[in-house]
């Protein structure tokens, strides 16, 4: 079997989780002994192949050229829609960040306790270009053979919200990444501190967990590029005494970062689940994660999840994490992410290429 992985043109100058997950599907495929391609292209040539995979519906013109250029080529195409709905989110973040950005520590707190209040109202109004773009995204993940996700409950998502009940799913979670775990035999680490990875913006949330942390006598490391200079410039101002930004680190340094970090958190929007928080619990640190995506489905039991627009539950949460005792090596968590591995992922998406190529569905 021949594939081509398909990932948007701008991976390269701008990197993320869709990324990641396509570039370790490809490595994951190729031990299995599948021939797999991986191209970054929004009008990729799929001449040749037996099946082509997009990743991602999130820019939707996007995603419907590859469609449209797979289609061209004749073969079938397979989607993860790596979706969510942030119609809410879209609506609610500029309130909360001209909110987050005031003077006063008790006018925000006043403040963002009263967007809580009406965000349920805010939420269901997004407005017409979040309407027409969740139209749009509906479009094209119902033209596909196979859709893939990472979870149930994305699956779930895209089929009631997306209204795309009759697409084919096949759910393939993500992994812990081939080089997280660390030497079982090493000694325990000291850890200490509060650890956030991730791409420094909105849906990231870094600026609502710095202001849950400000007077924290904790350090936090923040860890990440921001491409949106003005969020950035909000999470600086938010930062306490004992935080410290850093854009750019080695996956050895990032790996051992999260050996010592005796929390992670990222109080996230909505991920899926969330490929930091899973290495961060392979590590061997507490997890403190967003309740609005899929991070439960993933965590279970062993993880802390917090409303994204609640800077007191984000730092009770962070404070109970920290005061917990370590986690035993090996403990339910460990053996719960460590059962999650990119050879099985790879497995799942060879089941849904077969299905594709069946082509009955659409």
């Amino acid at each position: 079997m021949r594939v081509l992985i398909v990932t948007r043109a701008s991976a390269a100058e701008r990197p993320g989780g869709d990324v990641v997950v396509a570039q370790r599907a490809a490595e994951a495929l190729r031990a299995l002994n599948v021939d797999a391609d991986l191209v970054a292209s929004d009008a990729p040539d799929a001449r040749g192949y037996d099946v082509a995979h997009v990743f991602g519906i999130f820019e939707p013109a996007r995603a419907r050229a590859q469609l449209a250029a797979v289609r061209a080529a004749g073969i079938p195409a397979v989607v993860s829609p790596i979706w969510w709905d942030r119609s809410g989110f879209f609506a609610v973040t500029p309130y909360a960040e001209r909110i987050l950005a005031g003077r006063h520590l008790s006018r925000i707190e006043r403040g963002l306790a009263r967007l809580r209040d009406v965000e349920n109202g805010i939420a269901r109004r997004p407005g017409r270009g979040a309407e027409r773009r969740l139209r749009e995204q509906a479009d094209v993940l119902r033209t596909c053979d196979v859709a893939v996700t990472a979870s149930e409950i994305e699956a779930f998502a895209c089929a009631t919200r997306l209204g795309a009940q009759h697409v084919r799913y096949v759910v393939a979670p993500y992994a812990v990444d081939e080089h997280g775990g660390g030497d079982a035999n090493e000694p325990a680490p000291v850890r200490s501190g509060v650890l956030c990875v991730g791409r420094i913006e909105s849906l990231k949330n870094q600026a609502m967990l710095l202001l849950a942390l400000h007077d924290v006598d904790v350090e936090v490391t923040i860890v990440g590029h921001a491409y949106d200079a003005r969020y950035a410039a909000l999470c600086r101002r938010r930062a306490g005494r004992r935080t410290r930004f850093v854009e750019r680190v080695s996956r050895a340094e990032l790996n051992a970062m999260m050996r010592r970090a005796a929390v992670h958190a990222l109080p996230s929007w909505g991920d899926l689940p969330g490929l930091v928080s899973l290495e961060a619990a392979a590590f061997g640190a507490r997890v403190v994660a967003g309740g609005r995506g899929s991070e439960r489905e993933y965590l279970g039991p062993y993880a802390e999840y917090v409303d994204p627009l609640d800077p007191g539950a984000i730092r009770a949460a962070v404070l109970r994490a920290l005061d917990a005792p370590p986690r035993a090596p090996g403990d339910e968590l460990a053996r719960r992410v460590g059962a999650l591995t990119w050879r099985a992922h790879a497995g799942r998406l060879h089941e849904a290429y077969a299905l594709a190529l069946q082509r009955p569905a659409r």
